[in-house]
């Protein structure tokens, strides 16, 4: 009897890296084999003391030096990410690309690109008017709410449920926006909303460690600010009438609606004048938009309408898609609000440090215990294969042992309070020939990918290689820790093995940070 055995394929970051390491050695051997048969080298096996020795302070250098292999041609690069719409709580499902956008712009900025980062919030369309006309249905006073933000969202989300079965509310909401757009109603109300979402939301990026250089809004783009983008899309036949009074605009031979009969603007119309916009103030080299999978058409749309007059335009117009997050909520319920999830990191890392017998007590406060929780949050999801869904869970985010961002918080601490408590100082000159133990050999080899890990992130824009990475060269540190001590052995064999240790926090840090984590040096 023949017994078939079934292969689990490997994760893609896992198959990224053996396919290029593979790719690189048998490079590698090639060349060399090339430079044997031509006489052009020798092989000396008696230098190979010598030649590692070379490596070791090679990379060391490297590394304290701290000079990236940046672009020659530094690139204007603009991120639009993250995107909430004004009067609702943060929700979760922003939460990617969130994340995603931050670690994009961070290793732009490794690599010494000029990065503009926007928040382009959705505070225009027919949602608007489904509020706007419950705030006056209802008799709402802005001035009166005690918590704004949570008082709309309730507001909208009864509207919302009446329109199901009452038709005159949805029509009212169209009709409110429509004359909201062209500017017939007073636009206080909208004003103020939008004051205290921004307000809202800079609570939750500062407690994520982000910040955007522009919020920019869809309400820029209304139907009185695009009209001269209308007439010259009309006059060069790009968009015309159907018999219902829409605009249609034609791509791949597919009619899709660009303007309603009623002159309303869509998020494909604002959209089209919102990158016309950016190209003319930033002149940007690449535009980046960072908006999960499902919309996928819309984007191709935009840029499909735009390069029939403006080619150049999209030449670096670029969507980078990502999957969601299934089954993150909160142990309260199914709420999915972000500052709601980031309490529960918070109370859950309290909890578990607490338990914890490694916990320093001086280190445990709220803003550790935040930063913690923000961590696993961050790290379990760049973890993740970009464009791929995946279930949330709790245990595995929060885990200290496994691969998870509390071990590499925790791995930075324990670097640094090895810096500080040694007894030994950092010493100015790397002396390889007090680094030949093989443990220090393999950390100081996967110190040496660190730049080529980095690129390769850069290049697909996949955080998890670099994660990968990182939960790999912690198990080579936590093995050196084992097996290599600083104390009780003589001053120059400690300052020395103390460089390899400093190097590798080097390396943590930056990589944590690129990654939108703040590294703790204590918990």
């Amino acid at each position: 009897m023949n017994t078939v055995i079934k292969v689990k394929r490997a994760p893609l970051c896992f198959e990224l890296n053996m396919r290029y390491t593979l790719n690189f050695r048998c490079k590698q051997i090639v060349r060399y084999s090339q430079k044997l048969d031509t006489g052009q080298i020798q092989p000396d096996i008696s230098n190979s003391s010598k030649n590692t020795e070379k490596f070791v302070h090679s990379v060391l250098c490297n590394i304290l030096k701290r000079k990236p292999n940046t672009n020659l041609t530094p690139k204007k690069i603009v991120i639009d990410f993250s995107s909430p719409n004004i009067a609702k709580p943060f929700h979760a499902g922003h939460l990617r690309s969130t994340i995603i956008g931050n670690f994009i712009a961070n290793i732009h900025k490794y690599y010494k690109d000029y990065v503009f980062k926007i928040n382009y919030l959705g505070d225009w369309g027919t949602q608007f008017g489904l509020l706007q006309y419950g705030l006056k249905a209802q008799n709402v006073n802005m001035n009166e709410l005690q918590k704004p933000i949570k008082q709309l969202y309730d507001i909208y989300v009864n509207m919302n449920k009446l329109a199901e079965t009452d038709e005159n509310v949805q029509n009212e909401a169209r009709k409110y926006f429509s004359d909201i757009e062209q500017g017939k109603i007073s636009l206080e109300n909208w004003k103020k909303i939008r004051n205290v979402t921004v307000h809202e939301l800079e609570n939750v990026y500062q407690r994520l460690g982000i910040t955007f250089d522009a919020f920019h809004w869809e309400s820029d783009y209304n139907g009185i600010a695009i009209r001269d983008l209308m007439d010259y899309l009309q006059k060069h036949n790009i968009i015309s009438n159907d018999e219902t009074g829409k605009k249609i605009a034609t791509i791949n031979n597919k009619k899709i609606t660009f303007l309603k009969s009623d002159n309303s603007t869509l998020y494909l119309t604002r959209d089209v004048a919102a990158l016309l916009d950016r190209h003319k103030k930033y002149d940007f080299d690449k535009m980046l938009y960072i908006v999960d999978n499902s919309q996928a058409d819309h984007f191709s749309s935009v840029f499909e309408i735009v390069k029939q007059f403006n080619k150049k335009c999209t030449e670096g117009c670029e969507h980078i898609k990502f999957g969601r997050i299934k089954g993150m909520s909160t142990r309260k319920g199914n709420a999915v609000f972000l500052n709601d999830i980031l309490d529960e990191a918070k109370q859950k890392m309290y909890e578990k440090q607490m338990q914890s017998k490694n916990t320093r007590q001086s280190a445990m406060n709220e803003e550790t215990c935040d930063i913690l929780g923000t961590t696993a949050v961050v790290i379990n999801d760049l973890k993740q294969r970009r464009q791929r869904d995946y279930e949330f869970n709790w245990d595995r985010a929060l885990q200290s042992e496994g691969d998870s961002g509390i071990k590499l918080q925790y791995l930075h601490c324990r670097l640094r309070s090895l810096e500080k408590n040694c007894g030994v100082s950092i010493p100015e000159f790397c002396s390889p020939a007090l680094l030949t133990e093989d443990i220090i050999v393999d950390v100081v080899n996967e110190l040496s990918k660190f730049e080529n890990v980095l690129q390769r992130s850069f290049e697909a824009y996949e955080a998890c290689i670099l994660v990968s990475y990182l939960f790999r060269l912690a198990k080579c540190i936590n093995k050196m820790f084992k097996e290599m001590k600083v104390k009780n052995v003589d001053q120059s064999t400690a300052e020395q093995r103390l460089l390899v240790f400093h190097a590798a926090r080097i390396v943590v840090k930056t990589s944590l940070e690129i990654l939108g984590v703040r590294p703790l040096d204590e918990m």
